[in-house]
Parts: C-alpha cells; structure tokens; sequence
C-alpha cells in the first residue's frame, strides 16, 4: 500500500493500493547499473523503466546530500539547502515490449556525490519513486526531500569509470580468417567442412593463405575504408582453425613468421590500420608444452595445476592418439575440463599463479614487441572475473590504447563496467538482426517491425551509452552463417542489413568475403577469399564502400542517440534517426517484397535534405514511393 511519511523517520497510510491504477510492478530501477551509472568524472545518468504507454512524464530529482547550510538566525543550526535540488525533466529513450524507458543526465557533480528520486506522473495521478518507498506526490518540504527515502550514488571515484580508447568508436573492422584468405582456389569440397575439421589440412597447406599474403591485399582492405582488422589465431597449432596453441609466442609456420608479422603490423599502421590479435586464454591445445609435461610426469609436474585434472588415479585422456592427438569420446569419460567436450583443448586453471602469469605474459608479449592495437578474448565468458581485472591492469599499464574485446554472446554487463573489457562481439545485436531481415534463428520467432524495434530498443538500453558505442557489431563471423544465407542470397536484404550495421551506435564488422557477396551456412562459411572480380558481387561492395566512408565522415551514422519514428508504414518497413548538435540523420528501410507508397511523418514533411549515397539534393513531400527492398538515406544540417 502507499504510504506518506509524516516526518523523516515514520508513515502513515493515505490511500489503498487498489485505488491506483499505476503499474508499480514493472518500475524498474537499480543503482550502480545500466540504469545509473557515471557517465563521466562529473556527469550521472538515470534510466527508470516504467510500464509501456502508462506514465505521460517523469522527471528526476537530485541533490548532494550534504547540501546543509546555516540556519541564519543566529544559532548553530543547519538546514536542508532545497533550493540546490536539482529538478531534471527525462526523455523516454526508448520503448520496449514491456516498458517504456525514460532517460536523464544529471551533470556538473563537481562534489561527485548524489541523491535522487524520480517524479512520475500521468492524467490523474503522480507519484515519487524512491529507493524504499513509491508515494503519492506531495509539495511538503518534509515529503519530497525526504533523503531517507532516495537513491545514492555515493561517489565517483574516477579510478572506477568505464574508459575505452577513443579511436574505436570510429574504427571499421574486417575479420580475416587467415587460413582462407589469400591464395586460396575455392573447392566443393571446402565448402561443407564442419567446424574444426582438420580433413583437409594438406590442401589448406597447398592453397591456403598466409601473413604475406594478407600484407599484399592491405591496399585492398584500405581502399575499401577498414581501419581494423581483427585476425582469427595465427600463433603455432596442429589445426587449421588453430584455437588449440601450441605456442603462444610463435606465428605457426603456415602463416609465416613473427617477422613477417611485424611487417604486418608495421604496414597496416602506415595505412592507418589496426591489428586485433585472437587471445585463446579459456584452453590450449593437447601439444602445448604445460599439458605435455602434466601427461608425462602427472601430479608431480609443476604444471599439474595449471589444468583441471578430474581424477589424478585414471588416464588422462580416453582412447588411442591419431597424429599425436586423441580423438573425441564421450563426456562422460572425459578426465579433465576442456573447451566443449574437446579432449584436444584442455582447459586453463586461470587461478593457478604459473597459468596466470605466463598468460598475462603472452598478452604483454604481443603488444610490447610487435605493438598490436587489440585483444579479442576467446570464451572469455567461461574465465573468471578476477583473471580479466588482472588482464585489463597489465595491459592497460602498457599501453591505455589496446582495445579489449570479449567473445560473449550473452547480455555482458558484469564485464563492461570499467574494470575488465572495452567491448564484446555484439551476437544480442545480430540475433534480432537475423530474425528481422532474414530467416529466424534457430528456436527464435520471426520478427517484424514492431518487433525488432522493441528487440533493438531493449538492446539500447541494456548498457550505458558509452558502453554501446564501443561494442563490436557483427552480420557474421566464422561462427555463425553468413548473412547472404541468412537472407536466402537476397542481396537487396542483405544490403538493408549492412545499411542498419552502418547506422548503429558501436563499432562495426565485416567477415571477409561478405563484402562481395560470399554465402555459406553454419559449416560452410569458412571459403577461400573470393579474388576473381568477374565472380564478386561489385553492387554490393560499392554500397558497402560508401556506407563505410559515410559512417567515417558523419558523426551522424556512428552517434548512439538512436530514435525511431512512428508512422502508418507497413508491417516490415522502418524509420529512425539518429542526431548529433550539428546534423540528423534520418533511415528508411523497406523490408517489403512489393511497392510502397510511404505517407512521411510531420517531422519530414518538407523538409530540406541531402541524400548523402547520391550527394544529391532532396526536398521532401507528404510521401516517398518506395519500391521492393528499398531504402532512403537523408541528412538535414542544423542551423
């Protein structure tokens, strides 16, 4: 039930719940988290969820606590100072299935310490929500700066913010899988491999690619506008995948040698290009010397430890070795923790002082000797928390500059909150991407646009601003299909896909070969590079080329104040804008296998654009014809 505090420590009853007709049920607000967090050294921002279309405003309250002043009369009594409580209007950020979302940014802390409470209100009710009672709204001095009944932030302590480095929010990755990039004469028989499958490692030998290769197509990947690249393991291993090492420190001898890449990185950085290394800390391979000395000496080798061994009483690994390696058995037999149920991967003891060190020591290695700009992090979700904050305090020691990015596919907000990772491969974006524009994923519905906006919207609002704008978004990658088979080899959807990867807040990637049209499902995505021009997909690529240049020169395409527009559309078409202080940018996608006479929303009719694809002039009507899977791109200058 409502209650209303009589004084500042009591209550008294006002009303019986049943007579509001709010939904106190779905407010939600946490402290320290997603939905109040510090944005900067001086700035906080709030996020309250409340029930979808209930509430009509809301605003936030907000003082520091210690806001006591003399009472003037002579004696020595403060008082509350209520003229410093800062009345703060929200915005609603973003609707969900369930919830509307309503935003502020409380700046100028410059004490670094807060209170607050919301104000909610709709036609014929209005209420304070504090952080242990909601009650109905009152003037009295005594009720609505009761501080017993706020939320705090105590403190920003700076060594505490989340920080990334700046230059990835405008970077454009390319993920090369080096094996398969350069070099390579695409085969059938390539092309049905499922994941891991070492059978044709004497061809991937004869014809796969290597580091020199890659520094050849460098012109390439510039002239294109990447300014990442973010490579799949290159260090020394049996398979042709390599995420079971052998040696860290060593490029394998398919690829090349460290010298080789040291000129990789050396002629990358002259084209301002960065390099993201694959960091496979969860397990190693079944050669790595540690594991190798375990299987010979058993609990007395000093790295005994360093692995997970279930029984020291049974053999180590179940059945013969094949090639040096064992092959797969059952889980149940399995003797020790492995990535998967993979005998050939045994997995790190992150805990284990030797592990520990001689990982951190690899990732040092790489980044004093050969100055690599990123780390990406292999099932870095299954390795503890504690091994990530000693990572991120020796790397960034090093450098403050090297990017770290975590291979979670889940929600990964206990990993961005300063003290571990800049970024994660963004898979919560790809997922409503795929079953918006494509097929559904597997156990997943299809979405239409109402649907994917509510997916996206809750997406926005899942972490802090500047935590979005450094997550690393993603169509595809050597794990997933790519996006030409997700949409069923429709280029024109796939070309709607690559327009909203390009216009969404984060740091976008491109798996190599999916610029010029390369397919393949869940165990065929993994061709050789496709370098034939007459088979490439040349419309595709000129699109995917003046969306990278467009997102490099306007603010407008990278910046994370993402708003979609309401309109009498059809089921599948969208449109949203995204707006910076000197420019809005407004997207049409039409995701419609038939025409569309679109009736514009007020705020586009008539106004004065530029189409920036075409660099054209547009003055727009009450409506837009929009033919099959056809899209608009318009930006208006402010001021």
């Amino acid at each position: 039930m409502p209650w209303l505090p009589v004084n500042k420590t009591g209550y008294k009853k006002t009303m019986k719940s049943e007579e509001s007709a709010m939904l106190f049920s779905a407010l939600i607000h946490d402290p320290k988290s997603a939905l109040s967090y510090a944005y900067d050294e001086n700035t906080l921002h709030l996020r309250l969820k409340t029930a979808r279309g209930e509430v009509k405003e809301a605003k936030v309250l907000a003082v520091d606590p210690f806001n006591w002043i003399p009472r003037g009369d002579g004696t020595p009594i403060y008082d509350f100072d209520k003229s410093s409580v800062k009345h703060i209007a929200m915005v609603k950020e973003q609707v969900t299935a369930n919830h509307d979302c309503w935003f502020a940014e409380i700046p100028d802390i410059n004490w670094k310490r807060t209170k607050y409470c919301f104000v909610i209100s709709n036609d014929t009710e209005k209420y304070q929500i504090g952080s242990r009672s909601r009650i109905p709204y009152s003037e009295e001095d005594e009720v609505l700066y009761n501080l017993s009944n706020y939320y705090n932030y105590p403190y920003i302590n700076e060594e505490d913010l989340y920080k990334a480095p700046e230059w990835v929010t405008e970077t454009v990755w390319y993920q090369i899988f080096p094996e398969r990039f350069c070099n390579g004469t695409p085969g059938d028989e390539r092309d049905v491999l499922p994941w891991g499958s070492d059978a044709l490692d004497g061809y991937d030998k004869k014809f796969g690619g290597n580091l020199a290769g890659i520094i050849e197509k460098l012109d390439y990947i510039k002239d294109t506008g990447f300014t990442g690249i973010y490579l799949n393991p290159i260090f020394k291993s049996p398979s042709s995948h390599k995420y079971d090492t052998t040696d860290y420190y060593t490029i394998d001898p398919d690829f090349g040698d460290n010298e080789t890449f040291g000129l990789l990185v050396e002629e990358a950085h002259k084209r301002g290009i960065k390099i993201m290394l694959d960091a496979v800390f969860n397990h190693c391979g079944f050669h790595h010397p540690f594991w190798q000395d375990v299987l010979k000496n058993g609990i007395n080798s000093r790295y005994y430890d360093c692995f997970y061994i279930l029984d020291p009483e049974k053999p180590y690994y179940t059945g013969e070795l094949r090639n040096g390696q064992p092959q797969d058995c059952p889980k149940e037999e399995l003797n020790y923790r492995t990535f998967a149920y993979a005998q050939t991967m045994p997995k790190w003891n992150t805990g284990n002082p030797i592990a520990r060190e001689y990982l951190l020591d690899v990732a040092a290695y790489w980044i004093n000797e050969y100055h690599i700009d990123a780390w990406r992090l292999d099932v870095s979700n299954e390795i503890s928390h504690d091994f990530w904050r000693a990572f991120r305090k020796k790397i960034k020691t090093i450098d403050p500059e090297v990017y770290i990015l975590g291979e979670n596919w889940d929600n990964s907000y206990p990993w961005l909150q300063g003290d571990q990772f800049d970024g994660v491969m963004n898979y919560e974006f790809t997922a409503p991407v795929w079953n918006f524009f494509g097929t559904e994923e597997k156990g997943a519905l299809k979405l239409h646009a109402k649907e994917f906006k509510e997916a996206i919207s809750s997406l926005l609002t899942a972490y802090p601003k500047h935590v979005t704008n450094n997550l690393y978004n993603l169509l595809d990658s050597h794990d997933t299909e790519r996006i030409l088979h997700v949409v069923k080899g429709n280029q024109d959807i796939a070309k709607l896909a690559y327009i909203f990867l390009m216009t969404y807040p984060g740091t976008p990637c491109i798996y190599y070969g999916s610029e010029i049209g390369m397919g393949g499902g869940e165990h065929s995505n993994r061709q050789c590079m496709i370098w034939e021009e007459e088979r490439q997909n040349k419309e595709l690529y000129t699109l995917i080329r003046i969306l990278i240049r467009l997102r490099k020169e306007k603010e407008s395409f990278r910046t994370e104040n993402f708003q979609w527009i309401e309109g009498n559309a059809s089921a599948d078409t969208i449109i949203y804008k995204k707006t910076t202080p000197t420019e809005t940018l407004y997207v049409v996608l039409h995701k419609e296998e038939t025409s569309e006479l679109l009736s514009l929303p007020q705020e586009l009719i008539g106004l004065v654009c530029l189409d920036p694809i075409s660099a054209s002039e547009v003055i727009l009507g009450e409506s837009i014809e929009l033919l099959p899977y056809d899209f608009r791109l318009y930006t208006v200058k402010h001021g």
